[in-house]
């Protein structure tokens, strides 16, 4: 008989078995029938609550906007940077941990930059509240900064945003009354300090500067499948031909977040426009930096342009924050689990197993 004839056949490694043993493996990972919601993590023991309406303490917050009234935006040092960054990650940690000494390691920390965190126990409404603000004594225009003390219930993190108070017709009290009406389900509302048109070259626009302490405080708590929403609002006399509301990503695109709200607003018979790339592309957002930011780190951003008609209408708006809070509550009809790293740890740990146990086979065994 030939060498040809009796040349062995080329062992083919078996496909089959390896995605039998892959959809084993991803069945036993995924939380199937997970609840919609993670066990609520309650504010920590040990902490002086300040009993009083958080309304009445973000008036004060309010009634302080520079450009609002006479001051000036004072540029943060580099010190200042770091240290508001340590501040935002003790209380991070002591919201998500419920960790009473993290929060006062934030409030020791807060008063050096003559900041305060007040713990407020809201008697509007009972729910309770961090508040870091800049105490009375100063008013550069960093911001101040909202959380909820109870970590949020739902497998996706939600921070609501408000960079241009006052010029975007009264959007720090829209993302003010969506923030508080979701409780606990946004972590967090971060809100601008100084009107945006207060500096000649754009130095108090916060939606575009690439460094403050509003961009600061975003990057603290923007991670991977969290979802920022940016509140703004437009003249409509400037766009008389733009819907109600404008929702972009910045780029064009259209995440489950946004598709939700969108959703929503239009049950709501509000007229909603999407930047598409082309489309409401003067609305589009395509230059925020916080925008850039979250999609570079896979956070679903949600810049969302309130027209003038909206905002000055008290059944409009209250539609319009009512499908906001709804989209949040039900968690953006994301699904019930949340992604278990370990499926594709496992699935390329087998898929390598094979494909060196065929390489080491077809080594011992040549044609």
């Amino acid at each position: 008989m030939s060498a040809r004839a009796k040349k062995r056949p080329r062992r083919i490694i078996p496909i089959i078995p390896v995605i039998i043993l892959l959809v084993i493996v991803s069945t036993f990972s995924l939380p199937v029938h997970h609840s919609p919601v993670n066990t609520p993590q309650l504010p920590p023991t040990g902490i002086a609550w300040v009993t009083e309406p958080l309304q009445q303490v973000y008036n004060l917050i309010q009634s302080r906007f520079i450009g609002l009234i006479p001051g000036n935006y004072t540029e943060p040092s580099s010190s200042d940077y770091s240290t508001m960054s340590t501040i935002f990650g003790f209380i991070d940690t002591g919201v998500s941990q419920s960790d009473a000494g993290s929060i006062l390691s934030a409030s020791n920390l807060a008063t050096q930059l003559r900041y305060q965190l007040i713990p407020v126990n809201d008697s509007a409404t009972g729910n309770k509240y961090y508040v870091l603000m800049e105490n009375t004594t100063v008013n550069r225009g960093w911001g101040s900064y909202l959380f909820a003390a109870e970590g949020s219930p739902s497998t996706t993190q939600v921070i609501i945003e408000a960079p241009h108070p006052v010029t975007d017709f009264n959007s720090q009290q829209i993302a003010y009354t969506i923030f508080t009406s979701a409780y606990p389900h946004v972590i967090a509302l971060l809100v601008s300090g100084v009107e945006r048109t207060f500096g000649p070259n754009g130095q108090t626009d916060m939606a575009h500067r690439t460094q403050s302490i509003f961009e600061t405080a975003h990057e603290a708590f923007t991670r991977f499948g969290s979802v920022v929403i940016q509140i703004h609002g437009f003249d409509a006399s400037h766009h008389p031909t733009e819907p109600m509301v404008v929702l972009s990503d910045g780029d064009g695109g259209i995440n489950g977040a946004l598709r939700a709200i969108a959703s929503n607003l239009e049950a709501a018979n509000l007229s909603v426009g999407i930047f598409d790339g082309f489309t409401h592309e003067k609305l589009g957002a395509q230059k925020n930096i916080q925008g850039r930011y979250a999609r570079a780190f896979g956070t679903g951003f949600v810049h969302s342009e309130i027209s003038s008609i909206v905002v000055y209408n008290d059944t409009l708006i209250t539609q319009y924050e009512n499908s906001l809070t709804q989209s949040i509550l039900n968690n953006f009809g994301f699904p019930a689990y949340q992604i278990d790293i370990k499926i594709p740890i496992i699935a390329l740990g087998i898929m390598s197993f094979f494909f060196v146990a065929g390489y080491r086979l077809s080594k011992t065994n040549p044609d």
